[in-house]
């Protein structure tokens, strides 16, 4: 047999075939150490042991007792119920079994067993349904503290563990520290083969703390100091080209003139957060040093018009700038903005699509090595083998995480000129998630931060309110008033149709396993749903409407969205694919349906689609979930609309696991730490590694080979493809 190890595929163990395998992947366990890493959500604690007589009803207990009678079953079917009696010293309790034919014989009377269950009454009188019960003279080795896994279909907990244990029992000398000795110390820490076991395997609570404790600190130290030192792409030799020279008589003679052209075709003044990223950016164009910054900005800040005059910038000086955008629909918005801005400047603006005609497609690859075209705006299109550039000096990336790490270094490291020494780019990433300012450090930790707060003068407040009612009737005259305005609506629902169980489930319930999804999805509204409501309501009559979603071909989604952006469409039902990005000043109504099914940054990225001119704006949040957590969310969302504060409000909610849906970073989940509580724990795991790092030797070459080797089997590879 061969030799397992972390990075082998799960396959590899006893018990994992082909079908399980399949299903393991769907919740991102395909190596060894995906497996042992997969921690529990919770803790089940069977421990505490009770009498028989001091139950509650409604709640769990455990005890131990005596079966007074034999099992028997409650009719002639072979899945009848089966049913015993069991007794301690001081009660009596009918155990009941559904669906267990295997019952019957597997105990007798007078057999001692520990029994765990929820209590429910029958009759007047006590008793459990489906308990688990297991023949036991004593609770001594038996397994009282239970994990409780995220599941998928066709996986259980009882399997997962298996499984874990075999792993654990053949790899868990292979997990390498990451930790600095003295942090170990410091916060006394366990071993890294003893975290494993204890969270999968606790004898006591207080084990499985203290597993998740130390694996909290691997993972916050795995992500800052690797996403630093092992995602960037530029080294030391690393040179770029310096676009802006450091005194005002290099630059190009009419240069000036053009810049303040540019600045008045705006029509509006730049907020003081504008100006101050524009400083940043272009302080990183004078040196040769690759820029490597994000720019992260609340909804309608202003984002764009930075990138576009961040690229003028680079134009200007006879170098060619790219703005890579995650859709089609939003490249095609992002040109016709830079188009306006631009005009008159000389600087030519192309786009390229993947939908482009082939010979357009032509001319503009020529323009590109020729630098006839210097401002580029386009899709994945421009990241094919035969786009070529002649003097590439930025790229821009808007919502990076839609663009695979790999792909994006094909731009980033697309120079080679040997003449010079330039081999980089300048790398400009733009984000609509607020990020809190220690996060940023660590998630982007190899990258320099601005921060757009302030929104535009002229932007009015958007009003948000909570209608606890899907019917439908009140959605429907709220917006008929805003359509007879002359303004038009946005209508967002969390499926495509009744066959669609692909709803924003995890970006709100991370944990929950697809059984839950999928129930949860049938009673949410669909967007073909949704445009049968309004047709029998006659809103679809009087005013178009139309649908939009992600898997319509790129082709349609952009005619539907011109129609709507020229007003010849009054309402759009659409999934969250209008999250980000899309620009229409004269929709001022957003109707988010199922509200709840969405978590705190998604509902806040959709309402930005509104308020985006000078007319007051409405978003209502329709839900008829009346849990503690709903309605704390949606109250949220009507008292708040700070992009940086629901950030932390949404990562307090969710606790560990996934911020904002770390896929959205192009980070997979995080299993033990979280990044809004754990953020100090963060600076002092990164700040303890590089201290250490700095002062070298023997045991620093040690610790960080091992964060190397450990990173990319946690993160790497799964950064490359998201």
């Amino acid at each position: 047999m061969s030799t397992v190890t972390l990075g082998s595929p799960v396959s590899t163990l006893y018990g994992i075939g082909p079908e399980a395998e399949r299903r393991l992947k769907k919740i991102d366990i395909e190596t060894v150490y995906d497996l042992i890493s997969y921690l529990p959500r919770r803790y089940d604690d069977w421990s505490r042991l009770s009498k028989i007589i001091d139950y509650k009803d409604g709640e769990p207990m455990s005890f131990t007792a005596h079966l007074t009678s034999n099992p028997v079953r409650k009719g002639t079917r072979r899945t009848s119920p089966v049913s015993f009696f069991v007794s301690d010293t001081e009660g009596r309790m009918e155990l009941t079994f559904f669906n267990a034919p295997y019952i019957a014989g597997k105990f007798s009377k007078g057999d001692n067993v520990f029994v765990h269950g929820t209590v429910s009454m029958f009759g007047g009188r006590p008793q459990m349904v489906n308990p688990h019960v297991e023949k036991a003279d004593s609770t001594e080795g038996m397994d009282l503290i239970r994990p409780v896994y995220p599941l998928t279909a066709g996986i259980t907990s009882n399997q997962l563990r298996r499984w874990i244990k075999t792993a654990l029992g053949l790899v868990s000398d292979q997990i390498r520290n990451v930790i600095p000795p003295d942090l170990v110390l410091k916060e006394g820490l366990c071993s890294a083969k003893e975290a494993y076991n204890f969270v999968h395997f606790p004898e006591e609570l207080s084990q499985a703390y203290e597993g998740r404790r130390r694996i909290a600190y691997e993972e916050l130290i795995l992500l800052g100091i690797g996403m630093k030192r092992f995602m960037k792409n530029e080294g030391p030799e690393d040179r770029a080209p310096q676009v802006i020279p450091r005194s005002s008589s290099g630059l190009p003679a009419d240069a000036g003139r053009k810049w303040n052209m540019i600045l008045g075709n705006l029509g509006f003044e730049l907020t003081a957060d504008q100006k101050a990223a524009l400083r940043d950016i272009q302080t990183d164009l004078m040196k040769t040093t690759p820029m490597n910054r994000l720019v992260q900005g609340d909804v309608g800040s202003g984002k764009t018009a930075v990138a576009v005059l961040a690229m003028a910038m680079t134009a200007l000086m006879g170098k060619q700038a790219v703005l890579l955008a995650p859709t089609s629909v939003l490249a095609k918005q992002h040109y016709e903005s830079a188009s306006s801005m631009l005009r008159g400047s000389g600087i030519n603006v192309a786009l390229l699509l993947g939908k482009t005609k082939a010979s357009l497609k032509k001319e503009i690859k020529e323009q590109l090595r020729d630098n006839t075209a210097s401002v580029i705006i386009g899709t994945h299109a421009l990241l094919s083998d035969d786009v070529n550039f002649s003097d590439l000096a930025l790229v821009i990336a808007d919502e990076q995480h839609r663009f695979g790490v790999k792909q994006r270094e094909k731009l980033l490291i697309s120079r080679e000129d040997e003449e010079d020494g330039v081999n980089s780019v300048h790398n400009l990433v733009m984000t609509a998630t607020p990020i809190p300012r220690t996060l940023a450090m660590v998630i982007y930790g190899d990258m320099d931060t601005s921060v757009i707060k302030n929104k535009p003068a002229g932007r009015r407040e958007i009003k948000t309110n909570f209608l606890p009612d899907t019917s439908g009737n009140e959605i429907f005259e709220a917006v008929r008033a805003k359509l007879r305005l002359g303004q038009q609506a946005y209508i967002v629902c969390p499926r495509i149709d009744d066959d669609d169980d692909d709803v924003m489930w995890k970006d709100v319930f991370p944990d929950e396993g697809i059984e839950e999804r999928s129930s949860f999805a049938r009673r949410s509204i669909s967007v073909k749903e949704m445009m049968e409501r309004l047709e029998a309501s006659g809103l679809a009559g009087e005013f178009k409407c139309e649908m939009l979603y992600g898997s319509m071909k790129e082709s349609e989604k952009l005619e539907v969205m011109e129609r709507f952006l020229s007003n010849e469409t009054q309402v759009l039902v659409s999934t969250t694919v209008i999250e980000v990005g899309v620009n229409n000043p004269n929709a001022t109504m957003m109707i988010i349906m199922d509200a709840d099914r969405f978590g705190l940054s998604t509902l806040h990225q959709l309402r930005g689609r509104i308020g985006r001119g000078d007319k007051q704006s409405y978003c209502i949040l329709v839900s008829d979930n009346r849990s503690e957590l709903s309605l704390q969310r949606m109250k949220l969302m009507c008292e708040c609309s700070d992009g940086f504060v629901l950030a932390g409000k949404d990562l307090e909610l969710r606790g560990p696991g996934d911020f904002f849906g770390t896929r959205q970073h192009g980070i997979p989940q995080l299993r033990a730490a979280n990044l809004f509580t754990d953020s100090d724990k963060a600076k002092t795991a990164c700040d303890s590694v590089n201290e250490l790092a700095a002062r070298g030797g023997s045991e620093a070459s040690e610790i960080m080979d091992n964060i190397r080797f450990m990173f990319d089997l946690r993160f790497k590879e799964k950064l490359g493809t998201l």
